[in-house]
């Protein structure tokens, strides 16, 4: 088989698998895409729901503070007593409406744990304006976070009609195992989430995942405040394409492959059929067209004979000799179409191949009543192929026997300029269309195939005419006229 018609093959069953496969391949993404998204929702969902818990412990112990701040008075024995009672508080301050310290007493003494309080509490009495805040920003309680020694600190204040604010500074610890105690202990997916604070300690997690230290989350958010520097995150495996969909994508390609290659191979099968046919459809031509040479020559040798020695019966034998050479020039064609064969050229004139073939159209030619009109201009010697510049010639003259002969004319000029010969053939006929001035020269073509023309031929003349001028190195053209038809051959000296 052909080479180009191995690569056909290989189309047919490859492009459509690369595109099904660059298709499958890009809903595949599409879909794991869209199911990441919906699962980082889904964990998103999850830790704000987790937030959402920590928020109301916080808020919880909101009120807990609020409640335990409402005190008849701020003694500093009262205070001291509340520090000791409540596990929530690690120590109390009370600031006049000046922001000035009441409690720890600024002239003491202090307990260890005050002493503490004021070394660690440093900032709070530089911005004490964040408790005497005025405008629309303004309120009479909140929170109040700063960072010192090893991590985060947060006071609960609370300002009275007076002016007087009162705060608490809660146990970090004790806040953090509240916390932890309302968290789960394991989580739905095969992940981690991780409670860290503003410097990326770890404070809780909980999961079967265990991230490695490159690794980065899912999905993070922050929580609010006062705990606005911690946040959560959740680590888990990255997933690849789900084994279900690489399964059932090649499934699908090796059914979409073997149905394209049963394909292919219909097509190999009865292309090689076809092949097989024409080529004994071709051998069968090229056979009878042999074994009808045989008795066409002796028939031909004959003929010329009889002419010879009965110049009473010429008109009769005319008639056979012209018969005969029609045929052997069908013959010629056909074996020519079926089979090209090498040109084998030699040194002559052209002229004298033209004579002949007028010499041989001749009888028939007159039957028709065309008169033949030959300007001979090129007696210098050319290289060139005679059998086949008689088959050129000839095909034009026999498309003026049929087609042409009502005009009654023929004209034949060959000429000789500039390395080249030129041989034009003119005739008075019908014409030829102009849009049908290169189809002419394909194979089987014919300007009418109606039976009842009355105008037999095979419609290889012209291609076989025109190839044969090729094999030259030269050209057969279509020259255009307003009357008949005009062909010109080319042939390089």
């Amino acid at each position: 088989m052909k080479p180009r018609l191995i690569i056909i093959y290989l189309l047919i069953v490859v492009v459509p698998l690369a595109l099904l496969g660059g298709l499958g391949v890009r809903m595949a993404r599409d879909e794991q895409t869209m199911m990441r998204q919906r699962f980082q929702e889904l964990l998103t969902d999850q830790l704000r729901d987790t937030a959402a818990t920590i928020d109301r412990v916080v808020a919880e112990r909101k009120r807990e503070l609020q409640r335990a701040l409402e005190l008849p008075d701020t003694e500093t024995g009262r205070l001291r007593e509340l520090v000791r009672g409540h596990p929530l508080i690690r120590q109390v301050f009370v600031l006049d409406p000046k922001g000035r310290r009441l409690h720890p007493p600024p002239s003491g003494p202090f307990t260890t744990s005050e002493i503490e309080f004021l070394e660690r509490a440093g900032q709070i009495w530089r911005e004490q304006q964040t408790f005497y805040r005025t405008g629309e920003d303004a309120s009479d309680h909140g929170w109040y976070v700063w960072f010192w020694g090893n991590g985060f600190n947060l006071i609960f204040w609370r300002r009275d009609r007076s002016g007087q604010v009162l705060g608490v500074e809660l146990d970090r610890t004790r806040l953090m195992a509240d916390i932890v105690a309302v968290l789960p202990e394991r989580t739905a997916l095969k992940g981690r989430t991780v409670l860290t604070d503003a410097t990326g300690n770890l404070l809780y997690q909980w999961g079967e995942h265990i991230p490695s230290p490159v690794e980065s989350a899912q999905v993070s958010l922050s929580l609010t405040a006062p705990l606005n520097s911690w946040r959560l995150s959740y680590y888990a495996p990255r997933v690849g394409f789900d084994r279900r969909v690489i399964w059932a994508l090649a499934s699908g390609f090796a059914a979409v492959g073997l149905a394209l290659t049963g394909l292919a191979v219909y097509f190999y099968r009865e292309n090689t059929r076809e092949i097989r046919e024409a080529a004994q459809r071709v051998s069968f031509v090229n056979q009878v067209s042999h074994e009808l040479k045989t008795p066409l020559t002796n028939i031909r040798m004959y003929a010329e004979l009889l002419q010879d020695s009965l110049p009473e019966q010429n008109r009769h034998i005319g008639v056979i000799v012209s018969e005969s050479q029609r045929l052997s020039r069908l013959i010629a064609n056909v074996l020519r179409f079926a089979k090209p064969r090498t040109l084998h050229k030699t040194s002559g004139q052209v002229d004298a191949v033209i004579r002949s073939v007028i010499e041989d159209f001749t009888p028939a030619l007159t039957a028709k009543g065309v008169a033949v009109n030959f300007a001979a201009n090129s007696p210098a010697p050319v290289s060139f192929d005679a059998d086949a510049l008689q088959q050129i010639i000839g095909n034009l003259f026999s498309n003026v026997e049929k087609y042409a002969a009502a005009g009654q004319r023929l004209d034949v000029t060959s000429q000789q300029t500039d390395g080249v010969t030129l041989v034009t053939v003119a005739d008075r006929g019908p014409g030829i269309p102009a849009d049908q001035r290169e189809n002419i020269f394909k194979p089987f073509h014919r300007l009418s195939n109606k039976l009842t023309d009355g105008v037999t031929g095979t419609g290889i003349g012209l291609t076989i005419a025109r190839d044969l001028a090729r094999q030259h190195g030269g050209d057969l053209t279509l020259l255009p006229t307003e009357t008949g038809a005009t062909f010109q051959l080319r042939l390089p000296s």
